[in-house]
C-alpha cells in the first residue's frame, strides 16, 4: 500500500499538516536549550577563570614580590590542574619579566588587553587581573592616612574552551537525536492516524470505482470512525436503491422486450392477415356489386313492371348491403357486443325473405345448385328489428354455403323456437351439400381474417370476415350462432336472433309507413332555392335531379370560392355543402359564409368520410347538419325540410333500412312513454332480463328520428344500468322523459 498516493491525498495533507508545524516546534526548542546550554557553560567557564584568577592574584602575591620562582611554579601548577586552565603568565613591575606556566602564547595577545572583563583570543579566554602587594606599613594610631595596597604586577590566567565545546557538541548531539527521534515518532503517529482516514476512504475510493465498473454488489465496510462509518452506510444505501433500480429496470426491459416481440410477432401476424384481406377483399365487394350490375342489365331488357320493381328493389337491398360491409370494414376493429349500432324498424319478414331469396337463387343457379327458403307458418309476418343487419347476416352465412358447395341444394329453415310476452325467437337454419369444415377448426372459423386453411382463399376468395361479423351481429341481437358440419357430407349453420312480436302497433306502423312514404309528386320541396356546392359532375347530376324530382330549384357552384360568391350575389333558402373541393374546401367556405352574414342560409354538409373529427369541424363552422355519402334520399329530404322549418310539423323518415319508415311525431312520443313505463316497472320488479331488450326498442327509436343527443344518452345507460343500482336507473329513465319534455323533436 501506498503512503503517499497522491499529492493531493488526504494521508499527504494530514502527515504535512501534522509534521510542519511539530518539526518548526522541535527545531525552535533545540535551538533554544543549545543555546541555553552554551551560555550556561559559557558563564560557568567565565566564572571559573574568574575565581582561578583571583586565587591565583591573592596567593601569588608574596612570592612575586619576593621572586620566590619555586613557590609561584607549586602555586600556578595547583591551578592548571583546575579543568580547562591552560596556562598563567605572571608580570613583576620590579623585575619588568613575564613568567610563563603552562600553555600560553604570549606574543598572540594583543597589546592593550587588561581590565576585568575576559577576552577571548583564538581558542582560550583570558583573565586579567593585578596582584596587589599584602604588606602593611607600621603607622601612628594618630594618623589618619588611608592606605592604598601597592600594585606589584598583574597576572593572566589562560582557559580553554574546549572542553566546552565538547560537551556543548556533545549536547547539540543529544538533542539533534531527541529532536529527531521525536520527528521520527510524530511521522509514525502522523501516518498512523492518516491510514486510519485514508484505508477506509481507498476503500469506499475501490468499492465506488467497483460500483462505476458495474459491480454493484461491492459493499463497503461501516467500522471505523464515526463519520466514514456512516458514509459508507450511505454509499452501501446508494448501491442497494441502484441495485434494486437495475433489477427493477431489468425487469421492465425483460418485460418490454417480450412485449416487444409479442408485438413484433402480433404485427407481423397483422401483416399477413393485411396482405391477405387486401387479396380477399376484391371477392366480397364484387358479391354485392356483381348482383347490382347483372340486375341493372336484366333492367334494359325487362319488359314487365313487376318484375322491374323487383329487380329494383334487389339493386337496392345489395347497395345497401354494399355500404354496410364497407361501413363494417372501417369500424370493425371497434366492433364488440354492441358495438353494431341497430336501427330497428318494423318490416315485412315474409317480402324480406323473398327479396334476399331472389339474390340467393340468381347466384346459387350460376352453379347449378338448387336453392329454397322455407318459412314457417307460425312465424310472424311482420317484426319489428334491424333488417339490414339481418339481411347482412343472412347474406354472408348463405354466400359461404353456396361458395363452398360444387353440387346438390343450399335451403333457408325459418321457425320460432321460443315465445315470450313482447319477443319472438326467431331460428335461422341454413344447410348445404358442401365439402364441409373439419371439426378442429370449427372453433377458430368465427375469429376474424380466419379460414379453414390458405388453400380455402385461393380456390374460393374472401377475406375471412363474414362469420366474424356475423357472429357480432348475432349477438348484439341477442341471439347465437353455432356450426355442425362433416367433411364432404355438409354443413348446417343455425342463428338466432330476438325480435319484436307481431302486434297491432307493428302492422299499423308498417301499413302507415306504406301509406305515409315520400312520393316524388308530394313536391315537399316545391320553389325551395338551394345551392349545390359539389365538384363531381356525375355527384352534381344525381343531386340536381333527386331534389328537382321533389319541387327544388337548384343552383351548382364547382368550388367553395364559387359558392361563396353566389351566396353573396344571390338569395338560397339553403345550401348543401361537399367538404371535399378545389380552391377552398367546404369547411373554410361554410366559415367565409357564416361571418359575411350572421342571417346566412342553412348549410347542409355532404361528406363520405365517416369520422366524427371531420362531421364536428363541418358543424363548428356553421353547418346546421352533416349527410353522408352515398346520400340517402329520404335522411336527406328529412334533413332538408327541418333546416329550413325547424318548427314545421313533419313526418320523420328513416333511411337507416331497405324499407323506408315514417312515424308521426304524436306517435312516436307515444311509443317512447310507453317503453319508459314499461322499463320503470321492470326496474322496480328487478326483472333484468325484460330491461335489455326495452332498451334496445329506444335505441332503434332513436335511429329513426335520427335523434343523436337521446341516443348518446339510451347507449350511456345501455353501457352502466347493470352496476347501478335501482335508483340511479330510475334516475336515468327520469333524464330520458326530461330530455323528451325540452327537445324540439316531440314539440
Amino acid at each position: 500500500m501506498r503512503y503517499f498516493p497522491s499529492r493531493n491525498s488526504i494521508s499527504t495533507r494530514l502527515l504535512v499538516t501534522g509534521l510542519i508545524p511539530l518539526t518548526l516546534l522541535s527545531l525552535l526548542m533545540g535551538y533554544y536549550f543549545v543555546s541555553y546550554q552554551r551560555a550556561e557553560m559559557l558563564g560557568n567557564l567565565h566564572d571559573t577563570g574568574q575565581i582561578a584568577v583571583r586565587q591565583v592574584s591573592q596567593n601569588t602575591a608574596f612570592a612575586l614580590y619576593s621572586g620566590d620562582r619555586q613557590s609561584l611554579d607549586s602555586l600556578s601548577y595547583a591551578t592548571l590542574e583546575t579543568p580547562s586552565v591552560a596556562g598563567i603568565v605572571f608580570y613583576s613591575y620590579t623585575d619588568e619579566e613575564p613568567i610563563i606556566i603552562g600553555d600560553i602564547d604570549i606574543q598572540k595577545l594583543p597589546l592593550d588587553f587588561g581590565g576585568s572583563e575576559p577576552f577571548k583570543q583564538g581558542d582560550h579566554w583570558y583573565f586579567f587581573s593585578e596582584i596587589l602587594s599584602d604588606r602593611t606599613p607600621i603607622m601612628d594610631y594618630d594618623e589618619q592616612v588611608r592606605y592604598e595596597p601597592e600594585k606589584i604586577g598583574w597576572v593572566l590566567v589562560s582557559l580553554s574552551n574546549k572542553l566546552m565545546k565538547e560537551k556543548e557538541l556533545s549536547f547539540l548531539l543529544t538533542a539533534a537525536t531527541v529532536v529527531s527521534l521525536s520527528l521520527l515518532l510524530a511521522f509514525w503517529l502522523s501516518i498512523r492516524i492518516g491510514r486510519t482516514v485514508a484505508d477506509p476512504l481507498e476503500e469506499l475510493t475501490e468499492v465506488v470505482a467497483e460500483m462505476e465498473a458495474g459491480n454493484l454488489k461491492a459493499v463497503a465496510s461501516e467500522k471505523g470512525i464515526t463519520e466514514l462509518a456512516q458514509l459508507s452506510r450511505g454509499i452501501n444505501g446508494l448501491a442497494t436503491s441502484v441495485r434494486e433500480s437495475n433489477q427493477l429496470m431489468q425487469s421492465e426491459i425483460i418485460r418490454a422486450t417480450s412485449q416487444l416481440k409479442i408485438a413484433l410477432a402480433e404485427l407481423e401476424e397483422a401483416m399477413q392477415a393485411k396482405d391477405q384481406f387486401l387479396a380477399r377483399m376484391s371477392h366480397e365487394l364484387r358479391t354485392p356489386l356483381t348482383a347490382v350490375l347483372g340486375f341493372s342489365n336484366l333492367l334494359f331488357t325487362e319488359d314487365s313492371e313487376l318484375k322491374r320493381e323487383e329487380q329494383l328493389r334487389v339493386i337496392q337491398r345489395c347497395s345497401t348491403v354494399l355500404l354496410t360491409m364497407i361501413d363494417d370494414l372501417l369500424d370493425f376493429s371497434k366492433a364488440d357486443l354492441g358495438g353494431f349500432t341497430l336501427n330497428n324498424s318494423a318490416f315485412e319478414l315474409d317480402k324480406f325473405i323473398e327479396d334476399l331469396a331472389a339474390l340467393f337463387c340468381l347466384k346459387a343457379g350460376e352453379k347449378g345448385l338448387a336453392f329454397a327458403m322455407h318459412l314457417e307458418d307460425d312465424v310472424p309476418k311482420i317484426i319489428y328489428g334491424d333488417s339490414v343487419r339481418l339481411a347482412q347476416v343472412l347474406t354472408n352465412v348463405v354466400n359461404n354455403a353456396i361458395k363452398f358447395t360444387d353440387s346438390g341444394s343450399v335451403d333457408v329453415h325459418i321457425s320460432v323456437v321460443d315465445y315470450d310476452e313482447n319477443y319472438d325467437h326467431l331460428k335461422f337454419m341454413i344447410t348445404d351439400t358442401g365439402k364441409g369444415i373439419v371439426k378442429d377448426k370449427i372453433p377458430t372459423i368465427f375469429e376474424p381474417f380466419t379460414q379453414e386453411d390458405t388453400s380455402i382463399n385461393r380456390q374460393y376468395g374472401g377475406n375471412g370476415l363474414g362469420l366474424s361479423i356475423a357472429r357480432r351481429l348475432v349477438n348484439a341481437m341477442n341471439g347465437n350462432i353455432m356450426i355442425e358440419s362433416e367433411v364432404n357430407i355438409g354443413t348446417e349453420v343455425i342463428f338466432t336472433c330476438q325480435l319484436a312480436k307481431n302486434s297491432q302497433d307493428n302492422e299499423a306502423l308498417v301499413h302507415r309507413s306504406l301509406a305515409t312514404a315520400i312520393k316524388k309528386e308530394d313536391k315537399v320541396l316545391l320553389n325551395v332555392s338551394i345551392l349545390l356546392a359539389e365538384d363531381n359532375e356525375f355527384n352534381q347530376q344525381l343531386m340536381v335531379k333527386l331534389l328537382g324530382g321533389h319541387g327544388a330549384i337548384c343552383s351548382i357552384a364547382k368550388d367553395g370560392q364559387e359558392a361563396i360568391e353566389m351566396n353573396r350575389n344571390d338569395h338560397f333558402d339553403l345550401i348543401l355543402m361537399d367538404l371535399r373541393m378545389p380552391i377552398i374546401d367546404g369547411i373554410e367556405a361554410t366559415k367565409t359564409i357564416a361571418e359575411q352574414n350572421e342571417h346566412f342560409p342553412p348549410i347542409i354538409g355532404l361528406t363520405a368520410d365517416i369520422t366524427k373529427a371531420e362531421q364536428n369541424k363541418l358543424i363548428d363552422a356553421g353547418a346546421k347538419a352533416v349527410q353522408f355519402k352515398p346520400i340517402d334520399e329520404i335522411a336527406l329530404i328529412n334533413t332538408i325540410l327541418e333546416a329550413i322549418n325547424p318548427n314545421q310539423t313533419v313526418l320523420k323518415y328513416s333511411g337507416e333500412g331497405m324499407l323506408a319508415s315514417v312515424l308521426p311525431v304524436a306517435d312516436l312520443n307515444q311509443a317512447i312513454s310507453d317503453n319508459l313505463d314499461n322499463l320503470e316497472a321492470y326496474l322496480q320488479a328487478n326483472e333484468q332480463r325484460r330491461i335489455r331488450p326495452l332498451i334496445h326498442d329506444l335505441l332503434g327509436f332513436c335511429g329513426l328520428y335520427g335523434m343523436s343527443e337521446l341516443r348518446e344518452i339510451v347507449l350511456e345507460f345501455k353501457a352502466s344500468y347493470e352496476v347501478m343500482d335501482n335508483m340511479q336507473n330510475l334516475q336515468q329513465v327520469n333524464r330520458i322523459r326530461q330530455y323528451m319534455k325540452k327537445s324540439a323533436v316531440f314539440k
